[in-house]
């Protein structure tokens, strides 16, 4: 398994990251240089690609090496991915090779059986790259290659340079990967990398076609202790939001936007329910929270130019000053976006990835107290039930007569069923689906009416924005806070409705 952790250059930072050995102050063998010259092969519909594959003939010099990738993993900026090499005499895979070096056991094992693949197979684009390779030998016994590369991809008549800093776990404790992604961004501010030398390949062949990643399922067990739970639940958020940091760095995916802000939600929510035991250092939080809002605000505009004011019937007389409105809402969602996408890409954001990272593998909350360590080694059933059973009375406190409550107290019920709803989530596995199963199915509908509520109470706020602010779109602005006024209001019916549904459920019992 390959752990590779890939930052970003500016063209001017490769010259000073050729003084590595000082810039970390620590063991390095005399550099390499290498000149590589690859191709990558694929079908004309891109089989591998479409397997999460990747197949590269690289030559080095004399040598001619193919290796097949997967896709693999990004665990706080760091690619897990399985990775099969054999030489080659001539530049041409040879698939027979690779099929005796992979195990049988791995999806791309599955991805070679096709025995008429060799014939399907073609050069689709190539990179060439001058390498500058060190080997950094850590005093705990890691030892990592650091690989700093200047080329480009070439790819059906297109070019794209690129410059960045590899850095390869040869064997050790992957986490030291992270330490030294961590001293090195302090020197020299990078952002992550987010794409392979395969992905900028086939984003030139328009290829890529990446979809939104949505929250996955959390296996957890009735022996799993409190930590092991927290572990795996924080892992799971944050594998969600790296999974859609790709796409908001591109800056043409909405909907990476909205997953990415979804993923630091549930990480947030699940903070919440360990605090007892686990506290984010202060520092960090401010991070997570400044990513968070930098994402929200981008989804807030675009949800009210491209979704809400949709909604608006204007007639005849309004229909040129909501067109104003549209185009002022969709100008500012643009510019709210664009901010977006460039934190992403930011050194900063790349030391907060890292950082969170390295926090939950360290596992510092240990060197607390006593008790804490106790907490922490109890079985995770006992915190389920008590997280379930606190978040299910904030929500019928708060819920209250919830067709009669105002906006600020709408508000708080949204985010009590919100956290109700993660912590279902995330303890799915811990309690009888015949019991979950219907209680989960009730709180989504209702917290689905109330995200609805609160979209129409931030577009009011947007919308208010819009009437002070932009001369042109206050008319359409009034027109449409109006409008929305009157659609809460008409909603209030629903709302009681589904309140009663979700009063008459039977919270879940304990875990089994």
């Amino acid at each position: 398994m390959e752990k590779e952790l890939k930052f970003e250059l500016a063209a001017d930072q490769d010259v000073t990251l050729r003084e590595l050995p000082m810039l970390l102050n620590v063991e390095f063998d005399s550099p390499k240089e290498q000149a590589l010259e690859s191709e990558y092969f694929d079908t004309p519909d891109f089989f591998l690609r479409r397997n999460s594959a990747a197949l590269r003939v690289r030559r080095n010099g004399d040598q001619i090496v193919q290796t097949l990738k997967s896709s693999g993993e990004q665990h706080g900026g760091v690619f897990e991915r399985e990775e099969y090499e054999s030489a080659l005499k001539e530049a041409k895979p040879d698939l027979d090779a690779l099929r005796a070096a992979v195990p049988k056991s791995s999806a791309l094992f599955q991805v070679l059986k096709d025995g008429s693949l060799s014939d399907q197979l073609a050069p689709i684009f190539r990179s060439t790259v001058t390498r500058k390779l060190w080997t950094l030998k850590l005093a705990s016994g890691e030892q990592i290659e650091l690989a700093l590369d200047t080329g480009k991809i070439t790819a059906a008549e297109q070019a794209r340079s690129f410059s960045e800093l590899e850095l390869e776990l040869k064997y050790g404790d992957p986490r030291r990967l992270g330490e030294i992604g961590l001293r090195l961004i302090d020197k020299i501010p990078m952002s992550l990398s987010m794409q392979s030398k395969s992905d900028r390949g086939y984003d030139l062949l328009g290829s890529a076609n990446r979809s939104a990643v949505r929250a996955q399922p959390i296996a957890l067990r009735k022996k799993d202790t409190v930590e092991e739970a927290l572990c795996k639940i924080l892992h799971n958020c944050l594998d969600q939001v790296r999974a859609n940091a790709p796409l908001v760095a591109t800056g043409h995916s909405p909907d990476g936007v909205h997953q990415m802000r979804v993923g630091l939600r549930r990480f947030r929510s699940a903070l919440d329910m360990f605090d007892n035991v686990v506290t984010l250092p202060d520092a960090l939080a401010d991070e997570v929270t400044w990513i968070a809002d930098e994402l929200g605000e981008s989804r807030d505009w675009y949800v009210l130019a491209h979704s809400t004011l949709s909604q608006v019937d204007a007639g005849d007389d309004k229909h040129n000053s909501m067109a104003e409105t549209k185009a002022a809402a969709a100008e500012i969602a643009k510019a709210r976006q664009a901010k977006a996408t460039a934190a992403v890409q930011s050194p900063r954001y790349a030391r907060v990835a890292l950082a969170l990272d390295h926090w939950i593998t360290t596992t510092p909350w240990r060197d607390t107290s006593e008790d804490t360590c106790k907490l922490l080694e109890q079985r995770v059933g006992v915190l389920a039930d008590r997280v379930l059973r606190k978040r299910h009375r904030t929500l019928v406190r708060r819920g209250r007569g919830l067709h009669k409550l105002d906006a600020p107290h709408r508000h708080r019920a949204r985010i009590a069923a919100k956290k109700l709803r993660y912590a279902a989530e995330f303890f799915a596995d811990l309690f009888r689906s015949r019991n979950l199963k219907p209680y989960r199915r009730v709180l989504a509908k209702l917290q689905d009416d109330l995200g609805w509520g609160n979209d129409m109470a931030v577009a009011d706020g947007l919308l208010g924005h819009l009437q002070q602010h932009h001369r042109k779109a206050s008319d359409g602005a009034s027109y449409a806070r109006g409008f929305l006024a009157a659609r809460v209001s008409d909603d209030r019916d629903n709302q009681r409705k589904l309140w009663k549904q979700f009063q008459s459920t039977s919270r879940p019992g304990s875990p089994r």
